[in-house]
């Protein structure tokens, strides 16, 4: 169960629970800012959604935030932790669709109703938006809505990635993707000692790379035996090269005959 708590309650605890952000990268070019993903939102923006929301803390991973087709009431803005948006197939089969870090927004309706499940894959901390609140933040804040249109592209842009990934990618190239994608999160990634810490369960990171777990131990085992990462611990990883890593992904997929180098 997940605990709430007001956000005015928290007032004298400022340095526990940073502002919200809504994170993504900025449809116009900045001089020297490259595509790096940035938090869009201005401190009077951060402010007046603080004042709408409230804090939602889950102490462990496997707990819902909400299910598929429930009626869909409030938008979600990660603080801290990872929460995985997954659908289940007719089958029953879970698959992983995105992985909610820091500074992402979720829960937008399509029709009144989640169209997918939200299940935190650690200790996690929220902010809880009411979704007529914040249509109503939008009608008078037109940056505000700008920013909410670009994050939208964002993730648009990033489910149209995933595709490519998985469907253009081995498995040691998809599982390199993903921990370049996690070094870019201070979260998780301490640049000093290039360690990378990870968040999710192995069925968690199979589901999600679409592939089962021992696929994955094997693609780690082979990009550890090619001197890109280092396992200290099974969630703690050493990135001696990140470009090590950009050569793994950037390499052939196929052999010269067609076979499949990876599955």
């Amino acid at each position: 169960m997940a605990r709430s708590t007001p956000i005015k309650s928290l007032a004298r605890s400022k340095s526990r629970i940073r502002l919200p952000e809504i994170r993504a990268r900025a449809f116009d070019r900045e001089k020297d800012a490259g595509a790096r993903i940035a938090n869009l939102l201005s401190r009077g923006q951060q402010a007046r959604f603080r004042a709408i929301a409230t804090v939602l803390d889950y102490q462990r991973g496997g707990s819902t935030v909400f299910s598929e087709g429930e009626d869909a009431h409030f938008i979600y803005s990660v603080i801290s932790g990872v929460v995985r948006i997954s659908r289940y197939s007719d089958s029953g089969r879970r698959q992983v669709l995105a992985l909610m870090l820091p500074g992402d927004l979720f829960g937008f309706p399509q029709g009144g109703r989640y169209v997918n499940s939200a299940i935190t894959a650690s200790s996690v901390s929220l902010y809880r938006v009411p979704w007529q609140r914040l249509r109503e933040l939008l009608l008078h804040e037109p940056e505000m809505h700008l920013n909410m249109l670009v994050r939208v592209a964002f993730d648009l842009r990033e489910a149209q990635r995933r595709i490519m990934i998985l469907g253009q990618q081995n498995i040691a190239q998809r599982l390199a993707s993903f921990l370049i994608d996690f070094t870019q999160h201070p979260d998780f990634y301490e640049e000093r000692t290039r360690r990378l810490s990870l968040p999710l369960t192995r069925f968690d990171l199979g589901d999600y790379l679409g592939s089962a777990p021992e696929t994955v131990a094997r693609a780690f085992a082979k990009l550890e035996k090619q001197g890109v990462i280092r396992r200290i611990s099974p969630r703690l990883i050493e990135i001696p090269s990140i470009e090590g890593l950009r050569r793994v992904v950037g390499g052939r997929r196929r052999a010269g005959s067609g076979r499949r180098l990876d599955t």
